[in-house]
């Protein structure tokens, strides 16, 4: 099956804060892309969901402030054996920020291609 991704991305994890209607979840990152992440959560929230989220990349004290939108959503029911969560889309992200997150991913890139295949990766 052919990846529909429009961006590369890093399998990290960040912590991230959801700031709307004074709740402030934590959620962990599975991935993250200049476009968006996977929040990893047990109650993810429905499509079409905004959030104001903010979150620091590894080595970086700043945040990154953004809004994202929910574009799609899994629970334990619907994908057994895969992490529930959801996806999100950054909708507002200065292009500063933006450039952060692609510099770190295009970091992330290099370093897992310098450390080869991960086990049981290799070709036969």
């Amino acid at each position: 099956m052919a990846d529909r991704r429009a961006n590369v991305r890093a399998v990290v994890r960040l912590q991230v804060e959801e700031r709307e209607l004074f709740r402030v979840p934590l959620y962990v990152t599975a991935n993250l892309s200049v476009g968006g992440m996977f929040l990893i959560t047990k109650t993810p929230l429905p499509p079409q969901t905004q959030l104001r989220l903010r979150f620091r990349l590894p080595k970086d004290r700043t945040f990154i402030q953004t809004v994202a939108k929910v574009l799609w959503a899994r629970d334990d029911s619907t994908a057994p054996g895969l992490a529930p969560g959801m996806g999100v889309q950054f909708l507002e992200c200065s292009p500063e920020d933006r450039e952060r997150i692609r510099a770190f991913i295009e970091a992330w890139a290099l370093a897992a291609d310098a450390a080869g295949p991960a086990q049981g990766d290799e070709e036969p």
